[in-house]
């Protein structure tokens, strides 16, 4: 729920062979809006023990508070931040929008996406 308003996500990823890259895809629906999702894509680097970084969780500084945070898409307080910033961009979840750049909306965000960077 954000703002009154209900949605549902999925989180799934990817494994690049022969990149050593892994695609973590956050797909944000409103309520009933099954066509029109927010979908987000997360092109990082992948850890040979951890696999997709995003999804087991890593830690990152963020600029604004000035703090380090671990960082795992699948938590809820992620996916409203998405949702913030999805809307702010002109997704109102029954429109549709080109795939959105997740390491983008992460800097948005004030987190330091370089180690997440492929090379």
């Amino acid at each position: 729920m954000v703002d009154q308003i209900e949605y549902l996500y999925s989180v799934t990823d990817q494994f690049h062979s022969g990149t050593e890259t892994n695609t973590l895809t956050v797909k944000i629906f409103l309520s009933g809006e099954k066509h029109t999702p927010l979908i987000i894509d997360f092109l990082t680097v992948d850890d040979y023990l951890m696999g997709q970084l995003l999804n087991s969780g890593i830690f990152l500084m963020n600029t604004i508070t000035n703090s380090i945070e671990r960082v795992n898409i699948n938590e809820p307080k992620y996916i409203q931040k998405f949702i913030l910033k999805g809307r702010e961009k002109g997704w109102n979840g029954g429109n549709r929008m080109e795939k959105q750049n997740g390491l983008d909306y992460l800097a948005e965000l004030g987190y330091e996406i370089d180690s997440l960077k492929p090379k």
